[in-house]
Order: structure tokens, then sequence, then C-alpha cells
């Protein structure tokens, strides 16, 4: 029985909502490797994460779970989180995500889903019903929204990406200094 089981971060959104943007901020880097040792969100944490990152916004959600079921097994022996990005299509079509979380809620992992409900390109937010759906549909895991609107505002996105970065160590257990400015 696993009394501590590893974390599985899950940043949620539409196509164009900045999910990679939020990767690339949290890690500072723009690149992820998938197969090679795990990375540091921040230097003086000792919490590792491997990124899985969607390469793009169509991927289809059978290329992408065997992805994710790829990259588990390969560090099923390492101690480390895993940070994935998903776009948020509930439509019955390739691009379904169904199958995804259906695989996480029977995972021994501690799910968490981040939402971002504002896209980073355009003027939109996620749908209600979609929220509705996915907290329907992630049975094992808990749901955090992330709502500040961050349409083209670099400062709005940094304080959205802040708000995650706090959001993950509080999760670890890691206390965060944000510098005021």
């Amino acid at each position: 029985m696993n009394f501590n089981p590893r974390k599985l971060f899950v940043i949620v959104g539409e196509p164009h909502s900045g999910k990679t943007r939020t990767i690339q901020y949290l890690f500072q880097r723009k690149q992820f490797y998938l197969f090679k040792q795990p990375i540091k969100l921040d230097a003086l944490w000792n919490k590792k994460f491997i990124v899985v990152n969607t390469p793009d916004p169509y991927c289809r959600a059978d290329d992408q779970l065997n992805r994710i079921k790829s990259v588990i097994q390969y560090h099923t022996a390492s101690d480390t989180s895993f940070l994935f990005s998903l776009n948020l299509v509930l439509d019955n079509s390739a691009f379904d995500i169904r199958k995804i979380l259906l695989y996480f809620n029977q995972s021994a992992f501690e799910v968490y889903y981040f939402v971002l409900y504002s896209s980073w390109f355009d003027k939109k937010v996620i749908r209600e019903e979609h929220i509705f759906q996915l907290q329907q549909l992630a049975e094992n895991g808990s749901i955090h929204l992330f709502d500040r609107l961050v349409t083209q505002s670099g400062l709005r996105f940094n304080e959205r990406v802040e708000e995650v970065k706090e959001a993950i160590g509080k999760i670890l257990g890691i206390a965060i200094n944000v510098d005021p400015q």
C-alpha cells in the first residue's frame, strides 16, 4: 500500500490558453526532455519533476495517452512528480480527453488539475459546463481554478504563473517567497 503517493499535476485549458507558456515560465526553459533526469521547478526546491507538454494544440488523445503512459513507465523507479498539460476537449472527437482522465483516475497518483480559466491568445474563457464535466470526470483528484483574466497581458500572465507556482508549493509543502514589486 502506498502511503505517500507521487503527485501528478495537470495544467488544463482550452487550446491557446497559455498552458505551454505557463510551463515554460514555471521552469524557466523552453524545451523539456521526457526521458532524461527530472528537473527542479525552483533552484531552492528539492522536489523534482518530469514535464510532459502537449506537442501541439491538436494532438489526438490516444497518442497523448500513449505518450503519458510511456513516460510514467520509464520513470517508475524515480522519486519525482509529474506535470502534464491537457487541452480541455470533451466533445467525443479524436481529441476528447476522457480516456486520459480515466487513466489518471485509475492511477495511484495524487492528481491535481490546474484549470487555466482564461485564454492568453483571445478573449475567451472556459465554459462553465466544461468545468462541470471535468469535475464529474476527475474522480481521483482535486481541481484548482485559476480565474485571473490574462488575455495579452504579460503582467497578469506572470501573476497567474506565480499563483500556479504557489499552489504547487503548498501541495508539496514548500514555503514560497513571493517578491512584492
